[in-house]
């Protein structure tokens, strides 16, 4: 092959991988293959219920760095099924709900069941968390659950459609916005104690991290086969979701 040819070769796979963008710098020829394959995520779709928790870590994003922890992401299943699983999540664009493969298809992941809660329990945290489909995405992290809960109750809500200036007022006194843990921990807020979903000092800030949803109070459904403890481990997950891992490991070789 003549040197011409091979830069041509290369310029043809260099085109392939360039993509325009939406915002600055309009352009990126950055190619990311997740570590998760497809069919890794398809075997997992059926043991999937309402009310379960997933937690993920993509590669390479730059707010990685500003998020502790080993996983970065949380959000909750809403819908059963192969072909109509679904979730409610918040993301830059707000709480929003849509197919479990948005977030599933990712470089780390992790699948988290609630011990020793009732159907109608499950039922109860996704009407709760499909209720603020739609909210504002929580750039601040300001994890005030309890003033959301009366926000949404139903009362005050309405008197936020029907009343401009007095709905307002209470729109600025609460902050009906939500980070995706936040939107988690407010679908379970009915279950914190036994789900041992407390805020923990991080960074000057009172919050709940995808990490600490991997605790005793859970049991891990499924991990992708790229979650092992080393890497988790260097990322900085505890002790307790360490031996977690341990165990489901153990259990899936025998």
């Amino acid at each position: 092959m003549s040197m011409f040819q091979e830069l041509w070769r290369r310029l043809i796979f260099f085109s392939g991988d360039v993509r325009a963008l939406h915002a600055f710098p309009y352009v990126t020829w950055s190619v990311h293959h997740h570590q998760i394959d497809y069919d890794e995520v398809m075997d997992v779709l059926p043991l999937i219920q309402y009310g379960d928790v997933g937690v993920h870590r993509d590669w390479g994003y730059l707010s990685n760095v500003g998020i502790p922890g080993f996983m970065k992401h949380a959000w909750l299943h809403v819908q059963d099924g192969v072909t109509r699983a679904a979730i409610v999540e918040a993301i830059s664009e707000g709480v929003v709900q849509r197919n479990a493969m948005y977030a599933m298809f990712s470089d780390y992941s992790m699948l988290l069941s609630p011990k020793d809660v009732s159907d109608e329990e499950r039922k109860g945290a996704c009407k709760k968390v499909q209720g603020i489909v739609g909210a504002h995405y929580d750039a601040a992290f300001k994890f005030n659950i309890e003033e959301e809960l009366k926000f949404y109750a139903g009362k005050e809500q309405d008197d936020a459609v029907k009343q401009l200036d007095e709905g307002q007022q209470y729109i600025r006194k609460y902050d009906y916005s939500f980070s995706c843990t936040e939107a988690v921990s407010y679908a379970w807020w009915h279950k914190r104690e036994d789900l041992r979903l407390y805020r923990q000092e991080v960074r000057g800030r009172s919050v709940i991290l995808a990490d600490h949803f991997i605790n005793r109070g859970w049991d891990i459904k499924w991990m992708s086969k790229s979650v092992t403890t080393d890497i988790a481990k260097k990322y900085g997950l505890g002790e307790e979701g360490l031996s977690m891992m341990e165990e489901y490991r153990a259990r899936d070789a025998s």
